[in-house]
C-alpha cells in the first residue's frame, strides 16, 4: 500500500511538472497569521488570553529557528496591534527585548491596525486607531503594513490615517460570504486617495485560503469548537502539512492544479502571496511551528514554484517591486457589504453614538484644555468604542443557538464596549461642566459645546427646580422666557389613574405620563462653544412674541406631508416622510434564501426571486394626530400600528423660525427570530440630485465615488446626508442609525447601478438577516431620532460635519445656587 501510494504520488507530480513551465508563477509567499476575532470562537476574555499566548508561541518558534538558514526559519505576522499591545503590557523585559530582536530579524511582523474594522468609526476613532500604542513603542516596532481581514471593505478615512503614519501597503483578505470583492481575488492595485496619495493594495484570497493550495480539504471539525472544548484540539505535528517527501510531493501536485486555475482566471504575475491560518478553528488559531519543515522539504526537493515564509510587510514590499509598475489604479470609497449586520443591535449602536457625541462635546474649547488624567480616560473610551466598531459582533452560534449562555456572554462583552463609554463620557462631560461653571453665581447656565450656533429645547427633570419657577430671565435684556412643562416619569409613586400610564408602560409600576414632570426651556441662537447665563424666576414670562409659523400641509390623519417656510420654493420634505416599513421573507429557511439572493449573479433572476419571496409592509396611523403648539415649535404626535410592533409612535417637531424639523420614532418590537429589515422613509424634493455622505469624516458620493463592485445596497455613514441643489441645501441627520439606502429598500438586491429616486433617503434602523455572529433578535422599545434642515446657501464640505453635529446635540444645562461648592468636592470629585 505504501509503495502504491508513493508511485501514485510520483505520477501526479510528473503530470504537474509537465505543466509547471506553463505557469508563470515562480514564487509563492506564505503569510502565516492568526485571524483575530474579538469573540466568535470563544468569549472575548478567553480570546484575549489565547492571543497573548499565541504571541508567546510565535516568539518561541522564531527564537528556536533564528540560527537556521533563512528558508527554514519560523515567520509570523501579528494581525492586530491591539493584541500585540495587550501582550506587550504583560510581557517581562526579557521577552520584550527578544520580540524586538525577531522583529528586526524579519521573523515576526506587527501590522499597523489594531483590529479588523467596520465602517462606523468616526474621525476621532480613526485618530485613535493609528495612535493605539505609545509613540516610543511604535518607533521600535516600525510597522510597515496594514491588514484588514474578513471584512468586505475599509473606509478611505482609515487609509488616509495609515498614509499619514507612513504605512503605504495594505493586505485585504476578505471573506466573500454575503458580500464580495471589488476585483477577482487575488489582485494587486493602487488605491488613490482624494489628496492624490496612493496605497498599494494586495487583495488576496480569504485569510485561511493558503492551506487549500496544499491540502485536499479542511482538517478542522466543528467547525468552530471553543478552545475549552477538550473533545477538539489543534492539529499535532504531521497531521497538517506533513513534511515527509511523499506528502510534500502530493501537496505540490495539488498546488499546481490550484495555480493553473489562478492563472486561467487571469493572474499575470510571477509572484503570489497566500495567507494561512492553523486548522483548529481557522479563526483565533495558534501558530503552526512545524510549517517551516514543510516549506524546507518542498524547496530541498527542488519543487517549483519556490515557497517562502514571509511576513506580510516583506511579502507586500516584494509584490510592489515586482508588480507595482504594471497594476491598475482605482479611486473611490470601499463600501462594506457586511455593514448591515451592525443594524441587528440598534440599542447598542445608539449608545455608542451617544458616547461619541459626549466625548466630542467634552473636548469643546469652551471648557479649556483637558487635564492629563482626563485625556487618558478619554483615550480608554475611544479605544472601547473602536473595539465596539470592530467586526466581531458575537458568537458563531448567535443565530443557531440564540439562547445559549456563551452567545449571551459574548454579546454582553460586546455591548459593554458601548454602554461603558456612554456612561463614562456622560460623567466626564458633567465634570467639565461643573469645573467650568461651579464657581459662578446663582443661575441657570446653558452650554453649546459644538462649533455651530444652536437653537432648541433644554429639557430636565422638574425635581431639579427648588421653587415654583415659571420663567428664565436673560440678565442682559430682562426678557423672561417661559418654562414649559411636559408629562413624564414620576418614579417610586403609585399610579392614580389610567391616564398616568402611557401605552409604552405595560409594567404599570410607576406613572410615566404624570403631569408637569419635565421642564423645558427654549434656547435661541446659542453661539458656538459658548455659555449663556440665565436666571430662574418665579415671575410670569414676558409677553410672548409669536413666530410666523410655516405653511404646513396635512394628510387625512393629520400628519404633516409638506412644510414650507418663507423664502423656500420647495417644501422641506415630501409626503411619506416618517413612514415606517418592514421587509421580510416568506421563504422556508429564510436566511438561506436571503443568502441565495446574494449569490445570484443573474440580476433578472435575482429580482424575480426577491419579488416572489420578499414582502414590504408599511405602518398605518392608529389614532388621529395630536398637535401641541408652543411659541417656538409645533409638535405632531401620532400612534402607528404594524404587525411587527407591540406599540409605535412618531413625533414630528417643526421649528417656526427656521426651516428645520425633528422626527422621533419609538418602536416596540415584538420578539421574533425571523429575518427582517426595518426602514424609516424620507422622500425629499431634490429631484435627481445625487446625495453626499461621509465615512470617518471623509465625504463621498454614493454610487459614483466607489470602487467597482462594492456595496450599493446600503451605506455606512457618519450620520448625515446632504443634497446641494439650485433651490438650496437639504441636510438629513440621523442620531442613532448610521445605515442608509436610497430610492428603495434594496434588501439583498446586490445593486450594480444607482436606483431611481435617490431623493428618497431610507434609514435602515434594524436588520437581523445575518446567519452568524450578529444578533438573532432585539426586542422592546427602540428610539430613533432624525433631523432635517434647509439652507438657502450651500453648506461647505468643511462645515457639514460641524453642522450635522450641532443638529443632533442638545444644549447642556447647569443650575447653580450661587453658594460656593465644597472645596473637597471640587478637587476630588468634580475635577476630571
Amino acid at each position: 500500500m505504501r509503495i502504491f501510494t508513493l508511485f501514485s504520488t510520483l505520477l501526479l507530480c510528473c503530470a504537474a511538472f509537465a505543466s509547471a513551465s506553463e505557469i508563470p508563477i515562480r514564487e509563492i509567499a506564505i503569510v502565516h497569521l492568526s485571524h483575530t476575532d474579538f469573540g466568535f470562537t470563544d468569549h472575548p476574555a478567553v480570546v484575549a488570553d489565547l492571543q497573548r499566548r499565541y504571541l508567546d508561541v510565535a516568539l518561541d518558534a522564531a527564537l528556536a529557528t533564528r540560527t537556521a538558514p533563512p528558508g527554514e526559519r519560523f515567520v509570523w505576522t501579528a494581525e492586530s496591534m491591539a493584541v500585540f499591545d495587550d501582550w506587550w503590557k504583560s510581557a517581562a523585559p526579557l521577552r520584550r527585548n527578544q520580540m524586538i530582536e525577531v522583529i528586526r530579524a524579519g521573523q515576526i511582523d506587527v501590522a499597523a491596525l489594531p483590529l479588523n474594522n467596520t465602517p462606523f468609526l468616526n474621525r476621532e476613532q480613526w485618530d485613535q486607531m493609528l495612535d493605539w500604542i505609545p509613540g516610543e513603542l511604535w518607533t521600535r516596532l516600525r510597522p510597515r503594513v496594514a491588514v484588514q481581514n474578513d471584512v468586505n471593505g475599509i473606509p478611505r478615512a482609515g487609509v488616509v490615517r495609515l498614509l499619514d503614519r507612513g504605512i503605504t501597503r495594505l493586505l485585504m483578505g476578505l471573506n466573500a460570504s454575503n458580500g464580495g470583492p471589488p476585483f477577482p481575488q487575488p489582485t494587486a492595485f493602487w488605491w488613490k486617495m482624494p489628496d492624490g496619495r496612493r496605497m498599494f493594495v494586495w487583495l488576496g484570497e480569504s485569510y485561511p485560503a493558503g492551506y487549500g493550495y496544499f491540502e485536499p480539504g479542511e482538517w478542522r471539525r466543528g467547525p468552530v469548537p471553543r478552545a475549552a472544548d477538550t473533545a477538539y484540539r489543534p492539529p499535532r505535528p504531521g497531521e497538517v502539512l506533513p513534511s515527509d517527501e511523499a506528502s510534500v510531493r502530493a501537496a505540490h501536485a495539488r498546488c499546481m492544479k490550484r495555480l493553473e486555475r489562478v492563472v486561467r482566471a487571469g493572474y499575470p504575475h510571477n509572484f503570489l502571496i497566500v495567507s494561512m491560518t492553523n486548522q483548529w478553528r481557522m479563526d483565533n488559531d495558534p501558530p503552526l511551528p512545524s510549517l517551516p519543515r514543510f516549506v524546507s522539504t518542498w524547496n530541498r526537493l527542488g519543487l517549483k514554484p519556490v515557497l517562502r515564509l514571509m511576513t506580510t510587510a516583506d511579502a507586500l514590499e516584494k509584490m510592489e517591486r515586482e508588480a507595482g509598475a504594471s497594476v491598475a489604479e482605482y479611486s473611490g470609497e470601499w463600501t462594506d457589504w457586511w455593514a448591515n449586520g451592525t443594524a441587528s443591535g440598534p440599542r447598542e449602536v445608539s449608545a455608542s453614538r451617544m458616547a461619541k457625541r459626549r466625548l466630542r462635546a467634552a473636548t469643546s474649547p469652551v471648557f479649556g484644555s483637558m487635564p492629563a488624567a482626563a485625556r487618558a480616560g478619554a483615550e480608554e473610551m475611544w479605544k472601547d468604542l473602536a473595539l465596539f466598531d470592530e467586526h466581531t459582533w458575537g458568537s458563531s452560534n448567535s443565530l443557531a443557538l440564540p439562547g445559549d449562555l456563551d452567545v449571551a456572554g459574548q454579546y454582553n462583552e460586546k455591548s459593554r464596549l458601548a454602554y461603558r463609554p456612554m456612561a463614562r463620557a456622560e460623567w466626564l462631560l458633567s465634570q467639565r461642566v461643573r469645573t467650568l461653571l461651579g464657581a459662578r453665581g446663582a443661575g441657570l447656565y446653558v452650554v453649546n459645546p459644538t462649533a455651530t450656533p444652536m437653537s432648541g429645547w433644554v429639557s430636565f427633570n422638574v425635581t431639579a427646580l427648588r421653587d415654583n419657577y415659571k420663567s428664565v430671565e436673560d440678565p442682559s435684556t430682562g426678557a423672561r422666557a417661559p418654562i414649559e412643562f411636559d408629562r413624564g416619569l414620576q418614579a417610586f409613586v403609585r399610579p392614580k389613574a389610567p391616564e398616568d400610564l402611557s401605552p409604552e408602560n405595560p409594567s404599570s409600576v410607576f406613572p410615566n405620563n404624570a403631569p408637569r414632570r419635565v421642564a423645558k426651556i427654549w434656547i435661541e441662537a446659542l453661539p458656538p462653544n459658548s455659555v449663556r447665563a440665565l436666571r430662574l424666576s418665579t415671575a410670569e414670562p414676558s409677553a410672548a412674541t409669536t413666530e410666523m409659523a410655516p405653511a404646513v400641509e396635512l394628510d387625512a390623519s393629520g400628519w404633516p406631508i409638506s412644510v414650507v417656510w418663507k423664502g423656500m420654493s420647495k417644501p422641506l420634505f415630501l409626503p411619506g416622510t416618517g413612514d415606517f416599513l418592514a421587509v421580510s421573507t416568506r421563504a422556508f429557511a429564510p436566511r438561506w434564501t436571503l443568502k441565495d439572493f446574494g449569490q445570484m449573479r443573474d440580476a433578472v433572476k435575482r429580482d424575480a426571486a426577491r419579488a416572489t419571496s420578499l414582502e414590504e409592509t408599511r405602518a398605518t396611523p392608529a389614532i388621529s394626530t395630536e398637535v401641541v403648539e408652543t411659541a417656538p415649535t409645533i409638535v405632531y404626535r401620532q400612534q402607528i400600528q404594524h404587525p411587527r410592533l407591540r406599540y409605535g409612535t412618531r413625533i414630528l417637531e417643526i421649528w417656526k423660525n427656521a426651516p428645520r424639523a425633528r422626527l422621533t420614532l419609538r418602536l416596540d418590537r415584538m420578539s421574533s427570530l425571523d429575518p427582517e429589515a426595518w426602514f424609516v422613509d424620507f422622500p425629499l424634493p431634490v429631484a435627481d440630485v445625487t446625495p453626499r455622505v461621509s465615512s470617518g469624516g471623509m465625504p463621498f458620493v454614493p454610487y459614483t465615488e466607489q470602487l467597482p463592485n462594492t456595496c450599493q445596497d446600503y451605506f455606512a455613514i457618519d450620520g448625515w446626508v446632504q443634497y446641494e441643489t439650485a433651490d438650496g441645501s437639504w441636510t438629513w441627520v440621523s442620531r442613532d442609525a448610521p445605515l442608509v439606502t436610497f430610492g428603495e429598500h434594496s434588501w439583498f438586491a446586490r445593486r450594480a447601478a444607482p436606483p431611481a429616486g435617490t431623493n428618497r433617503v431610507l434609514a435602515m434602523v434594524y436588520n437581523n438577516s445575518w446567519y452568524t455572529n450578529f444578533l438573532a433578535s432585539t426586542e422592546g422599545m427602540l428610539e430613533f431620532q432624525f433631523d432635517l434642515a434647509w439652507s438657502a446657501k450651500p453648506i461647505l464640505p468643511v462645515n457639514i460635519e460641524e453642522f450635522a453635529d450641532a443638529l443632533t446635540t442638545d444644549p447642556l444645562i447647569y443650575i447653580s445656587p450661587g453658594v460656593a461648592d465644597e472645596p473637597l468636592y471640587i478637587q476630588r470629585l468634580f475635577k476630571p
